[in-house]
């Protein structure tokens, strides 16, 4: 790695640390703007979302597990009844 690349990615990081306090200082500012009701509404939706989404793409991962491996017994046991058919 030459040096000015060192630089490069060193000034790339630097951007990006500025960029995300950047974000989060402007959250803290809308966050400290906004009226007490409407902060409880916001935190009770995020706690929502940062609950049921990981819940709903376990479970949609977990049914598609199942269905393959039903799928594959499935399909193993209309193969050997083809074949004990076609044997006889």
């Amino acid at each position: 790695m030459t040096r000015t690349d060192h630089r490069s990615f060193s000034a790339t990081l630097d951007d990006l640390a500025r960029d995300v306090v950047d974000a989060c200082r402007r959250g803290a500012r809308a966050i400290a703007a906004m009226p007490w009701p409407m902060l409880v509404a916001c935190s009770v939706a995020l706690a929502l979302v940062l609950s049921i989404l990981p819940l709903a793409l376990c479970l949609f991962v977990l049914f598609m597990a199942v269905k393959v491996v039903v799928g594959a017994f499935v399909v193993d046991r209309r193969r050997a009844w083809r074949d004990h058919d076609g044997k006889l």
